[in-house]
């Protein structure tokens, strides 16, 4: 068994292997209106991962552990309640091991999942009025990479505590657990923007929980705003692709792959202890 992980590390080395290069296999879910907060997201996600548009009646466990990542995206309408039987479904995927990004108005699937008792609050859409918001950088943020390619709001590269925009304008169909009402969420960066300014720990701008050997992401606020108004729209896909990646790494059910050759499941390796 040793022979095989040092085997397998020497090939992920020499080979150059990473998640960040490979064509992540991205679930992607709308169950509301495809209008013009949630249509630009599935494009973006479309050019940018492999990415297949999951509906109503692919929530299921075993169609989700296909994907590397599920990506569940609300931005222009509430789509109502799911069954008992499509919430276990997320809940069997992560639990298993895989990862889910909540964006826009998804995130009030939180609550009935279990992994919060409180109701987000809801607001949104809003097409234009001209706030810049954006992310308040911690520690857990840079060293996860997750604002690499990025420029904070003076045009260098970012630093604990500096401010990076990513909208410029309106926000979509959203919410947020504002006033410090989630009790399991694990903050990776604070929100900034008016009329607070930096809002500290009462809006987490994102993080996530942990649901049995996976992970719950949730970017919500006014930031995942894919719009065509936004002009920081490179700012909040790059953003995006940055959290993605990280949650695929974490995913069990991630393949990687080098230029196309020899895929391999990575939460397979990162089992072989």
């Amino acid at each position: 068994m040793q022979r095989i992980i040092i085997f397998s590390l020497t090939f992920l080395l020499c080979f150059g292997i990473s998640v960040s290069n490979a064509a992540v296999e991205v679930g992607f879910v709308y169950l509301g209106d495809k209008g013009d907060f949630t249509e630009p997201a599935l494009k973006f996600a479309e050019k940018t991962f492999k990415t297949k548009h999951l509906a109503k009646a692919d929530l299921k466990g075993d169609t989700f552990k296909q994907f590397g990542v599920i990506w569940w995206h609300e931005g222009d309408t509430d789509p109502g309640a799911l069954s008992d039987a499509e919430i276990d479904a997320f809940l069997d995927y992560t639990e298993s091991g895989g990862a889910v990004l909540l964006t826009g108005w998804a995130i009030r699937y939180a609550t009935p999942m279990g992994l919060e008792d409180a109701q987000a609050r809801a607001f949104g859409p809003t097409a234009a009025d001209g706030i810049n918001v954006g992310i308040t950088v911690l520690k857990e943020t840079i060293d996860l990479g997750l604002v690499e390619g990025l420029k904070n709001i003076d045009g260098k590269t970012p630093k604990v505590d500096d401010r990076i925009q990513v909208n410029s304008t309106g926000f979509p169909k959203s919410g947020d657990y504002y006033d410090k009402i989630w009790k399991n969420f694990i903050t990776l960066a604070n929100a900034w923007g008016p009329p607070a300014n930096d809002w500290g720990d009462r809006i987490a701008a994102f993080g996530y929980w942990e649901a049995g050997d996976g992970k719950v992401f949730n970017m919500n606020w006014r930031l995942p705003n894919y719009h065509k108004n936004n002009e920081d729209i490179d700012q909040i896909e790059k953003l995006t692709e940055n959290v993605i990646n990280w949650l695929a790494s974490e995913s069990e059910f991630a393949d990687v792959s080098a230029s196309g050759k020899l895929p391999i499941v990575w939460g397979h390796l990162k089992n072989q202890k």
